[in-house]
């Protein structure tokens, strides 16, 4: 069910590293449980630390990443992270208590238009098995599957997504 939330979406900052890591970190292990082991899920999203968190932070921005924030009622109900030039979002995650009430599919939107605005004509993503009914949802097609090699050498099945963001006509 949907329900209509008071929602802003802004550019995250640094401030924010260590709530989006609490809940990418959430996220990942109770949305994305059914669909991974937990070797994968641990590999995924380890245990959160400050330090952990401002370093992942600091790495997406330093890669051209834009990473945004969905706020409700002073909360981050979720978040995502858009690299433009390349055309590829690497993240969107939701807070599970906030899933299903179309915060990812804001974001997403928030997403393709900063996409666009930069000149990109398609977005990438390569999501979790969890992901996909989201993405194709949103008009996303499925590309084929691959696989995430952790530093470890656990491997994490993912597919491959695609959307062209051009105007038809």
């Amino acid at each position: 069910m949907r329900v209509a939330l008071p929602l802003a979406i802004r550019p995250a900052r640094l401030a924010d590293a260590l709530d989006i890591a609490a809940l990418h970190h959430v996220a990942v292990h109770r949305l994305a449980a059914g669909f991974y082991d937990a070797d994968v899920l641990g590999r995924w999203s380890p245990p959160v630390t400050v330090a952990r968190a401002e370093r992942v932070y600091r790495e997406a921005q330093e890669a051209g990443g834009l990473t945004l924030v969905a706020e409700s009622e002073g909360e981050i109900a979720g978040f995502g992270t858009v690299r433009p030039v390349e055309g590829e979002i690497s993240a969107c995650y939701v807070a599970p208590e906030q899933a299903r009430k179309g915060i990812g599919r804001r974001l997403v939107d928030a997403m393709e238009r900063t996409a666009l605005a930069a000149g990109t004509r398609a977005l990438r993503v390569r999501a979790g098995r969890n992901a996909r009914s989201f993405y194709t949802a949103l008009g996303y097609r499925v590309g084929g599957r691959g696989e995430h090699l952790f530093e470890d050498g656990t491997r994490m099945v993912v597919v491959h997504l695609e959307k062209d963001l051009a105007p038809i006509g």
